[in-house]
């Protein structure tokens, strides 16, 4: 009976037509918007994606900010010669299309005869953010569309630098470059197969600290350190990156040596929260003996996977991002 019902839907599906995808050589400019003709269906339209601009925020200034973190290691805290520097540019970003801009395609597309048109967003199946600055650039990849909210790019030790000392001199102009790819379909011969368009455009940001210094901030983490007390900055950058589309969660358990037992503290980063979070014991130890820490993965289908746990000392920071490869890891540790 099994074998009959697995027969009976292998014959419906193998009759069932195409997915509905965008045909990406027939398309109309419209209003400076580019729709695109479903392959299948004449009245199904797929729009691009809005051109992004920056935001402003409540008080009308513009919506980004830059801050660096930087730490030099002392003897108290026995990382001294250690230096680091991470810096993070945030933009808040427009991407909606003005109003009435669809009434307006649906009624251009009526006057070329199509009927009833209806419209979609393109699908996008990857997208790339370049960062050019000073003659330096950064780039910055996502499997995602980009959409209206806050951008978090994450800079190296170099960049980061480069980009705080031109902005300190009066440099201020950023280019961000971004690029999406549009999928859908193209027609060879008598069939339609997969096929992917690029879609560009650049967004002018200028960087200005004298008109907006509390836009900018330079954190010496070593400096805001108690001697004697336990002070911890936590930083994961694994979904600014996007580097698991899998990732659902990730807590870190970080434990200091005390009277009678281990103080355990608990922080838990998430998609679309912060990426930087500090513990501060109440609770004095001895910086000569390390603290243990160990990280807790959860995945999106709820499975869980725990680290062994690890030692660290001084009190400096901890970076619990999961890198791509050994480079990141070893800049995050010496430079960083």
């Amino acid at each position: 009976m099994k074998f009959t019902i697995l027969i009976f839907f292998m014959i419906l599906l193998s009759g069932a037509p195409c997915l509905a995808s965008p045909a990406l050589d027939v398309y109309h400019d419209i209003e400076g918007t580019r729709v695109y003709q479903d392959h299948k269906e004449p009245s199904l339209w797929y729009i691009s994606p809005s051109k992004p601009s920056l935001k402003l925020k409540d008080d009308r200034s513009p919506d980004y900010g830059f801050s660096i973190y930087r730490y030099l290691g002392r003897k108290g805290t026995g990382d001294a010669g250690d230096f680091w520097a991470k810096g993070v540019l945030t933009f808040g970003i427009e991407r909606s299309n003005e109003s009435g801009l669809n009434t307006k395609i649906r009624k251009t597309l009526r006057d070329k005869g199509i009927n009833s048109p209806r419209l979609k967003s393109i699908p996008v199946s990857a997208s790339k953010v370049t960062l050019i600055f000073s003659d330096h650039e950064q780039i910055f990849e996502s499997g995602l569309r980009w959409k209206s909210g806050i951008m978090v790019v994450p800079l190296d030790s170099n960049n980061a630098e480069i980009l705080w000392g031109a902005v300190e001199k009066g440099q201020t102009l950023v280019s961000v470059a971004f690029e999406e790819t549009l999928s859908g379909v193209q027609k060879k011969g008598d069939e339609w197969q997969p096929s992917t368009t690029p879609f560009s455009f650049t967004m002018p940001v200028e960087l200005n600290m004298s008109a907006y210094p509390d836009h900018f901030r330079k954190v010496d983490l070593g400096g805001t350190m108690k001697v004697g007390y336990t002070a911890l900055d936590l930083f994961c950058f694994d979904f600014v990156e996007n580097l698991d589309k899998n990732l659902y969660a990730k807590m870190v358990e970080v434990a200091i040596p005390a009277t009678g037992r281990d103080l355990v503290e608990t922080v838990t980063f998430r998609e679309n929260g912060d990426y930087i979070n500090r513990i501060e014991f109440k609770l004095a130890k001895d910086l000569d003996r390390p603290y243990r820490y160990r990280i807790i993965r959860i995945n999106k289908e709820g499975g869980q996977e725990t680290s062994p746990w690890m030692e660290k000392s001084g009190e400096t920071l901890l970076d619990i991002t999961d890198y791509k490869n050994s480079d990141d890891k070893n800049e995050v540790t010496e430079m960083e």
